[in-house]
Protein backbone atom coordinates (compact mmCIF):
# COMPACT_ATOMS: atom_id res chain seq x y z
CA UNK A 1 0.00 0.00 0.00
CA UNK A 2 1.01 3.03 -0.82
CA UNK A 3 2.18 5.20 2.15
CA UNK A 4 2.73 9.03 2.61
CA UNK A 5 2.82 11.82 5.11
CA UNK A 6 1.05 15.06 5.41
CA UNK A 7 3.41 18.13 6.01
CA UNK A 8 1.53 20.88 8.07
CA UNK A 9 -0.90 20.36 10.67
CA UNK A 10 -2.37 23.62 10.00
CA UNK A 11 -5.66 25.02 8.45
CA UNK A 12 -5.12 23.25 4.49
CA UNK A 13 -4.02 19.61 6.01
CA UNK A 14 -7.90 18.53 6.62
CA UNK A 15 -8.90 19.86 2.86
CA UNK A 16 -5.63 18.15 1.54
CA UNK A 17 -6.32 14.56 3.48
CA UNK A 18 -9.71 14.91 2.28
CA UNK A 19 -8.29 14.37 -1.31
CA UNK A 20 -5.79 11.76 -0.73
CA UNK A 21 -7.06 8.82 -2.56
CA UNK A 22 -8.29 6.17 -0.02
CA UNK A 23 -6.45 3.28 -0.91
CA UNK A 24 -3.21 5.09 0.25
CA UNK A 25 -2.32 5.19 4.14
CA UNK A 26 -1.48 8.45 5.68
CA UNK A 27 1.27 7.50 8.25
CA UNK A 28 1.29 10.93 9.62
CA UNK A 29 1.60 14.54 9.98
CA UNK A 30 4.61 16.50 10.20
CA UNK A 31 4.76 19.58 11.43
CA UNK A 32 7.91 21.58 13.66
CA UNK A 33 5.14 23.09 16.46
CA UNK A 34 6.91 21.04 19.09
CA UNK A 35 2.93 21.63 20.69
CA UNK A 36 1.19 20.19 18.26
CA UNK A 37 3.72 17.10 18.27
CA UNK A 38 2.75 13.54 19.90
CA UNK A 39 -1.30 14.71 19.04
CA UNK A 40 -3.61 12.77 17.17
CA UNK A 41 -5.55 14.56 14.73
CA UNK A 42 -8.23 14.48 12.35
CA UNK A 43 -9.60 10.57 13.48
CA UNK A 44 -6.11 9.57 15.27
CA UNK A 45 -3.31 10.79 12.97
CA UNK A 46 -0.56 11.05 14.79
CA UNK A 47 1.41 14.56 14.44
CA UNK A 48 5.28 14.11 14.63
CA UNK A 49 8.47 16.16 13.83
CA UNK A 50 9.74 15.65 10.47
CA UNK A 51 13.20 14.71 11.23
CA UNK A 52 11.44 11.32 12.62
CA UNK A 53 10.97 10.22 9.08
CA UNK A 54 14.66 10.07 7.97
CA UNK A 55 15.66 6.90 7.69
CA UNK A 56 12.09 5.83 7.43
CA UNK A 57 10.11 3.93 4.32
CA UNK A 58 7.72 5.75 2.66
CA UNK A 59 6.26 6.79 -0.90
CA UNK A 60 5.98 10.99 -0.45
CA UNK A 61 5.40 13.66 1.52
CA UNK A 62 2.69 15.74 0.53
CA UNK A 63 3.16 19.45 1.22
CA UNK A 64 -0.20 20.84 2.33
CA UNK A 65 1.53 24.75 3.20
CA UNK A 66 0.69 27.07 0.97
CA UNK A 67 4.08 28.77 0.99
CA UNK A 68 5.81 25.36 -0.07
CA UNK A 69 8.81 26.59 -1.18
CA UNK A 70 10.65 26.32 2.40
CA UNK A 71 9.38 23.07 3.06
CA UNK A 72 10.60 21.90 -0.09
CA UNK A 73 13.89 23.34 1.25
CA UNK A 74 13.65 21.80 4.17
CA UNK A 75 12.45 18.28 2.71
CA UNK A 76 15.88 18.32 1.03
CA UNK A 77 17.70 19.08 4.00
CA UNK A 78 16.56 16.15 5.65
CA UNK A 79 17.38 13.77 2.56
CA UNK A 80 14.27 13.39 0.72
CA UNK A 81 14.56 13.28 -2.77
CA UNK A 82 12.48 15.71 -4.82
CA UNK A 83 10.51 12.95 -6.46
CA UNK A 84 8.69 12.05 -3.30
CA UNK A 85 7.80 15.28 -2.30
CA UNK A 86 4.21 16.49 -3.73
CA UNK A 87 3.12 19.83 -3.32
CA UNK A 88 -0.57 20.29 -3.38
CA UNK A 89 -0.46 24.24 -4.15
CA UNK A 90 1.54 24.19 -7.78
CA UNK A 91 -0.82 24.33 -10.34
CA UNK A 92 0.55 21.57 -12.15
CA UNK A 93 -0.31 18.81 -9.58
CA UNK A 94 -1.22 15.62 -10.81
CA UNK A 95 0.09 13.13 -8.29
CA UNK A 96 -1.88 10.09 -8.44
CA UNK A 97 -1.60 10.40 -4.83
CA UNK A 98 -4.77 12.36 -5.17
CA UNK A 99 -7.96 11.39 -5.64
CA UNK A 100 -10.34 12.57 -8.44
CA UNK A 101 -8.77 15.53 -9.20
CA UNK A 102 -11.16 17.02 -11.74
CA UNK A 103 -14.01 15.49 -9.92
CA UNK A 104 -13.20 17.47 -7.15
CA UNK A 105 -12.88 20.70 -8.73
CA UNK A 106 -16.42 19.68 -10.48
CA UNK A 107 -17.40 19.17 -6.87
CA UNK A 108 -16.55 23.01 -6.09
CA UNK A 109 -18.58 24.06 -8.70
CA UNK A 110 -21.53 22.81 -7.38
CA UNK A 111 -21.10 23.92 -4.18
CA UNK A 112 -20.52 27.76 -5.77
CA UNK A 113 -23.93 26.28 -7.25
CA UNK A 114 -26.07 25.61 -4.06
CA UNK A 115 -24.90 28.43 -2.69
CA UNK A 116 -25.66 30.75 -5.28
CA UNK A 117 -29.32 29.04 -5.52
CA UNK A 118 -29.57 29.72 -1.50
CA UNK A 119 -28.99 33.61 -1.59
CA UNK A 120 -31.08 33.57 -4.87
CA UNK A 121 -33.96 31.76 -2.49
CA UNK A 122 -33.20 33.62 0.94
CA UNK A 123 -34.89 36.90 0.53
CA UNK A 124 -38.41 34.56 -0.21
CA UNK A 125 -37.73 31.81 2.29
CA UNK A 126 -37.04 35.16 4.76
CA UNK A 127 -40.44 37.03 3.91
CA UNK A 128 -38.09 40.18 2.40
CA UNK A 129 -39.74 39.73 -1.04
CA UNK A 130 -43.49 38.72 -1.28
CA UNK A 131 -44.68 34.81 -1.80
CA UNK A 132 -47.55 33.47 -2.90
CA UNK A 133 -50.12 32.63 0.56
CA UNK A 134 -50.22 28.65 1.10
CA UNK A 135 -51.84 27.10 3.34
CA UNK A 136 -50.66 23.62 4.54
CA UNK A 137 -51.75 20.13 3.56
CA UNK A 138 -53.98 19.25 6.43
CA UNK A 139 -55.80 22.04 6.75
CA UNK A 140 -56.68 21.38 3.02
CA UNK A 141 -57.89 17.66 3.99
CA UNK A 142 -59.91 18.69 6.79
CA UNK A 143 -61.75 21.03 4.32
CA UNK A 144 -62.10 18.56 1.58
CA UNK A 145 -63.51 15.98 4.31
CA UNK A 146 -66.06 18.88 5.60
CA UNK A 147 -67.12 20.25 2.02
CA UNK A 148 -66.66 17.22 -0.61
CA UNK A 149 -64.79 19.43 -2.13
CA UNK A 150 -62.39 18.70 -5.21
CA UNK A 151 -58.12 19.47 -5.46
CA UNK A 152 -56.63 20.05 -9.06
CA UNK A 153 -52.68 20.42 -7.72
CA UNK A 154 -49.66 22.54 -9.55
CA UNK A 155 -46.02 21.07 -9.37
CA UNK A 156 -43.27 21.63 -10.99
CA UNK A 157 -44.36 19.67 -14.28
CA UNK A 158 -47.78 21.62 -14.49
CA UNK A 159 -45.97 24.80 -14.29
CA UNK A 160 -43.58 23.97 -16.63
CA UNK A 161 -46.11 22.62 -18.70
CA UNK A 162 -48.04 26.20 -18.94
CA UNK A 163 -44.56 27.87 -19.55
CA UNK A 164 -44.30 25.38 -22.59
CA UNK A 165 -41.09 23.90 -21.26
CA UNK A 166 -40.41 20.06 -20.65
CA UNK A 167 -40.17 18.79 -17.45
CA UNK A 168 -41.77 14.99 -16.59
CA UNK A 169 -40.29 13.03 -19.19
CA UNK A 170 -43.87 11.34 -19.23
CA UNK A 171 -45.41 14.21 -20.70
CA UNK A 172 -44.85 16.27 -23.53
CA UNK A 173 -45.58 20.53 -23.74
CA UNK A 174 -48.65 20.66 -25.73
CA UNK A 175 -50.24 24.46 -26.32
CA UNK A 176 -53.21 23.08 -25.59
CA UNK A 177 -52.57 21.97 -22.71
CA UNK A 178 -50.39 24.79 -21.21
CA UNK A 179 -54.08 26.76 -22.25
CA UNK A 180 -56.20 24.46 -20.32
CA UNK A 181 -53.89 24.78 -17.19
CA UNK A 182 -53.44 28.01 -16.84
CA UNK A 183 -57.72 28.29 -16.98
CA UNK A 184 -57.32 25.86 -13.82
CA UNK A 185 -55.30 28.15 -11.89
CA UNK A 186 -57.16 31.39 -12.84
CA UNK A 187 -60.75 29.72 -11.83
CA UNK A 188 -62.40 31.06 -8.90
CA UNK A 189 -64.86 27.88 -8.57
CA UNK A 190 -65.89 27.19 -4.93
CA UNK A 191 -66.28 23.60 -5.24
CA UNK A 192 -62.30 23.46 -6.47
CA UNK A 193 -59.25 23.69 -4.26
CA UNK A 194 -56.19 24.87 -6.18
CA UNK A 195 -53.27 23.99 -4.66
CA UNK A 196 -49.54 24.97 -5.43
CA UNK A 197 -45.89 23.88 -4.22
CA UNK A 198 -44.86 25.39 -1.42
CA UNK A 199 -41.52 26.52 -3.11
CA UNK A 200 -40.98 29.73 -1.65
CA UNK A 201 -40.91 30.37 2.67
CA UNK A 202 -40.97 27.40 5.01
CA UNK A 203 -37.93 25.70 3.67
CA UNK A 204 -36.79 24.91 7.49
CA UNK A 205 -39.45 21.72 7.65
CA UNK A 206 -37.60 19.80 4.41
CA UNK A 207 -34.70 18.05 4.23
CA UNK A 208 -31.78 19.78 3.18
CA UNK A 209 -31.31 18.24 -0.04
CA UNK A 210 -35.15 18.82 -0.40
CA UNK A 211 -34.33 22.61 -0.04
CA UNK A 212 -31.28 22.65 -2.30
CA UNK A 213 -33.21 20.77 -5.06
CA UNK A 214 -35.98 23.45 -5.04
CA UNK A 215 -34.12 26.16 -4.74
CA UNK A 216 -32.04 25.00 -7.70
CA UNK A 217 -35.34 24.56 -9.71
CA UNK A 218 -36.58 27.81 -8.71
CA UNK A 219 -33.08 29.68 -10.14
CA UNK A 220 -33.57 32.39 -12.33
CA UNK A 221 -36.70 33.06 -14.43
CA UNK A 222 -38.77 30.18 -12.60
CA UNK A 223 -39.58 31.99 -9.62
CA UNK A 224 -40.56 35.35 -10.72
CA UNK A 225 -42.83 33.37 -13.53
CA UNK A 226 -44.67 31.67 -11.30
CA UNK A 227 -45.09 34.48 -9.08
CA UNK A 228 -46.96 36.61 -12.18
CA UNK A 229 -48.91 33.62 -13.08
CA UNK A 230 -50.72 33.21 -9.13
CA UNK A 231 -53.33 35.92 -7.77
CA UNK A 232 -51.88 37.26 -4.95
CA UNK A 233 -54.58 37.81 -3.00
CA UNK A 234 -55.50 34.58 -3.35
CA UNK A 235 -55.33 32.09 -0.40
CA UNK A 236 -53.54 28.44 -1.97
CA UNK A 237 -52.98 25.46 -0.37
CA UNK A 238 -49.64 23.33 -0.54
CA UNK A 239 -49.49 21.46 -3.38
CA UNK A 240 -47.25 18.97 -1.29
CA UNK A 241 -49.98 17.90 0.64
CA UNK A 242 -49.83 14.27 -1.74
CA UNK A 243 -45.89 14.38 -1.08
CA UNK A 244 -45.96 14.07 2.39
CA UNK A 245 -42.92 12.11 3.32
CA UNK A 246 -39.41 12.02 1.69
CA UNK A 247 -39.34 15.62 1.12
CA UNK A 248 -39.79 16.41 5.37
CA UNK A 249 -37.28 16.67 8.31
CA UNK A 250 -39.78 15.74 10.38
CA UNK A 251 -41.15 12.38 9.07
CA UNK A 252 -44.22 12.85 11.78
CA UNK A 253 -46.37 14.62 9.22
CA UNK A 254 -46.95 11.66 7.03
CA UNK A 255 -48.57 10.63 10.31
CA UNK A 256 -51.37 13.17 10.12
CA UNK A 257 -51.58 13.34 6.11
CA UNK A 258 -52.00 9.78 5.61
CA UNK A 259 -55.28 9.40 7.79
CA UNK A 260 -56.22 12.39 6.85
CA UNK A 261 -56.46 11.11 3.04
CA UNK A 262 -57.94 7.40 4.38
CA UNK A 263 -61.39 9.77 5.98
CA UNK A 264 -62.33 11.30 2.71
CA UNK A 265 -62.48 7.59 0.73
CA UNK A 266 -63.64 6.10 3.58
CA UNK A 267 -67.34 4.13 3.08
CA UNK A 268 -66.91 5.97 0.05
CA UNK A 269 -66.93 3.97 -3.77
CA UNK A 270 -63.47 4.85 -5.41
CA UNK A 271 -62.75 4.75 -9.03
CA UNK A 272 -58.65 5.66 -9.70
CA UNK A 273 -58.14 7.15 -12.96
CA UNK A 274 -53.83 6.31 -13.44
CA UNK A 275 -51.54 5.39 -15.85
CA UNK A 276 -50.97 1.68 -16.13
CA UNK A 277 -48.45 0.30 -13.73
CA UNK A 278 -49.17 2.88 -11.10
CA UNK A 279 -51.71 0.51 -9.31
CA UNK A 280 -52.53 2.80 -6.42
CA UNK A 281 -52.72 1.08 -3.33
CA UNK A 282 -52.08 -2.50 -4.28
CA UNK A 283 -49.66 -4.37 -2.10
CA UNK A 284 -50.87 -1.54 0.61
CA UNK A 285 -53.54 -0.94 2.84
CA UNK A 286 -54.23 2.94 1.44
CA UNK A 287 -57.34 2.49 0.15
CA UNK A 288 -58.89 -0.29 2.65
CA UNK A 289 -61.53 1.69 4.43
CA UNK A 290 -63.21 2.61 1.21
CA UNK A 291 -66.82 0.58 0.20
CA UNK A 292 -65.17 -0.40 -3.32
CA UNK A 293 -62.52 0.31 -5.53
CA UNK A 294 -62.57 -0.09 -9.36
CA UNK A 295 -59.67 1.50 -12.04
CA UNK A 296 -59.64 3.22 -15.49
CA UNK A 297 -56.15 2.88 -16.81
CA UNK A 298 -54.64 5.19 -19.15
CA UNK A 299 -51.86 5.66 -20.98
CA UNK A 300 -48.27 5.92 -18.47
CA UNK A 301 -46.97 8.33 -20.70
CA UNK A 302 -48.24 11.56 -23.10
CA UNK A 303 -51.87 10.88 -21.72
CA UNK A 304 -52.86 14.41 -22.55
CA UNK A 305 -53.21 13.19 -25.76
CA UNK A 306 -56.16 10.36 -25.02
CA UNK A 307 -57.29 13.08 -23.05
CA UNK A 308 -61.14 13.35 -24.87
CA UNK A 309 -61.50 9.85 -24.30
CA UNK A 310 -60.16 9.52 -20.85
CA UNK A 311 -62.83 12.15 -19.73
CA UNK A 312 -65.82 10.69 -22.02
CA UNK A 313 -64.92 7.16 -20.55
CA UNK A 314 -65.55 8.66 -17.16
CA UNK A 315 -68.43 10.26 -17.65
CA UNK A 316 -70.40 7.10 -19.09
CA UNK A 317 -68.67 4.76 -16.36
CA UNK A 318 -68.71 6.86 -13.52
CA UNK A 319 -71.88 7.62 -10.94
CA UNK A 320 -71.52 10.82 -9.31
CA UNK A 321 -71.79 9.52 -6.25
CA UNK A 322 -68.13 8.04 -6.55
CA UNK A 323 -65.39 9.66 -5.32
CA UNK A 324 -62.45 9.98 -7.93
CA UNK A 325 -58.65 9.69 -7.15
CA UNK A 326 -56.63 11.08 -10.36
CA UNK A 327 -52.82 10.26 -11.38
CA UNK A 328 -51.94 11.26 -14.30
CA UNK A 329 -49.45 13.73 -14.03
CA UNK A 330 -50.38 17.06 -15.42
CA UNK A 331 -53.38 15.75 -17.13
CA UNK A 332 -54.92 14.96 -13.85
CA UNK A 333 -55.24 18.89 -13.10
CA UNK A 334 -57.17 19.72 -15.93
CA UNK A 335 -59.26 16.38 -15.48
CA UNK A 336 -60.21 17.24 -11.85
CA UNK A 337 -61.52 19.96 -12.49
CA UNK A 338 -63.57 19.17 -15.89
CA UNK A 339 -64.96 16.40 -13.68
CA UNK A 340 -65.53 18.95 -10.43
CA UNK A 341 -67.83 21.12 -13.09
CA UNK A 342 -69.70 17.99 -13.64
CA UNK A 343 -70.64 17.74 -10.56
CA UNK A 344 -68.12 15.16 -9.07
CA UNK A 345 -65.96 15.14 -6.33
CA UNK A 346 -62.52 14.72 -7.87
CA UNK A 347 -58.88 14.50 -6.33
CA UNK A 348 -55.49 14.96 -8.05
CA UNK A 349 -53.30 12.54 -5.73
CA UNK A 350 -50.76 12.48 -7.69
CA UNK A 351 -48.05 10.37 -6.16
CA UNK A 352 -49.67 9.75 -2.78
CA UNK A 353 -49.28 6.27 -3.42
CA UNK A 354 -45.34 5.88 -4.01
CA UNK A 355 -44.64 8.12 -0.73
CA UNK A 356 -47.08 5.85 1.03
CA UNK A 357 -44.97 2.85 0.09
CA UNK A 358 -42.21 4.59 1.29
CA UNK A 359 -43.58 5.53 4.48
CA UNK A 360 -44.45 2.18 4.91
CA UNK A 361 -40.70 0.94 4.49
CA UNK A 362 -39.08 3.89 6.59
CA UNK A 363 -36.83 4.61 4.02
CA UNK A 364 -35.32 7.98 3.57
CA UNK A 365 -34.97 8.19 -0.12
CA UNK A 366 -37.23 7.69 -3.36
CA UNK A 367 -36.65 3.87 -4.27
CA UNK A 368 -38.01 1.50 -6.94
CA UNK A 369 -41.41 -0.29 -5.95
CA UNK A 370 -41.76 -3.65 -7.72
CA UNK A 371 -44.31 -3.80 -10.31
CA UNK A 372 -45.27 -0.07 -9.96
CA UNK A 373 -43.55 2.89 -12.40
CA UNK A 374 -41.90 5.40 -10.03
CA UNK A 375 -41.50 8.85 -12.20
CA UNK A 376 -38.66 10.23 -9.97
CA UNK A 377 -36.21 7.05 -9.99
CA UNK A 378 -34.15 6.55 -12.68
CA UNK A 379 -32.90 3.27 -12.22
CA UNK A 380 -34.37 0.13 -14.01
CA UNK A 381 -37.53 -0.67 -12.34
CA UNK A 382 -40.05 -4.19 -12.52
CA UNK A 383 -42.95 -3.81 -13.86
CA UNK A 384 -43.97 -7.91 -14.37
CA UNK A 385 -47.64 -7.80 -12.94
CA UNK A 386 -48.31 -10.61 -10.75
CA UNK A 387 -51.04 -12.94 -10.97
CA UNK A 388 -53.41 -10.53 -9.01
CA UNK A 389 -57.13 -11.37 -10.03
CA UNK A 390 -58.45 -8.70 -7.46
CA UNK A 391 -56.61 -6.18 -9.34
CA UNK A 392 -57.70 -7.04 -12.53
CA UNK A 393 -61.13 -7.66 -11.64
CA UNK A 394 -61.19 -3.69 -10.71
CA UNK A 395 -60.31 -2.11 -13.63
CA UNK A 396 -63.74 -1.12 -15.65
CA UNK A 397 -61.89 0.43 -18.40
CA UNK A 398 -58.71 0.49 -20.20
CA UNK A 399 -57.48 3.16 -22.24
CA UNK A 400 -54.32 2.22 -24.50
Amino acid sequence: MTQVYIWGAGHYAWQVINEIDEKIHIAGILDNDETKQGTMLFHGIPVISPSDVVGKSFDYVVISVKKFQPVEIECRKLGISSEKVISYWKTENNSPVFKRRPERVEELLQEQKRLQYRIDSAPYEWGVKPSPRILGGAELLRTIIKEGSSLCRFGDGEFEMIREKERPWFQEPDALLSKRLREVLDSQDDRIHIAISQNFTGFEQYTENAADVIREYMFGDTREDIIKLVDKDRIYYDAYVTRPYIIYRDKKNADEIFPLFREIWKERDVIIVEGEYARIGIGNDLMEHARSVSRILCPSKNAWGRYKDILDTVLRKVSRESLICISLGPCATVLAYDLAREGYQALDIGQLDNEYEWYLRGTERQTAIPGKLIAEVPEEQSLELTDDAEYMSQIIARIS
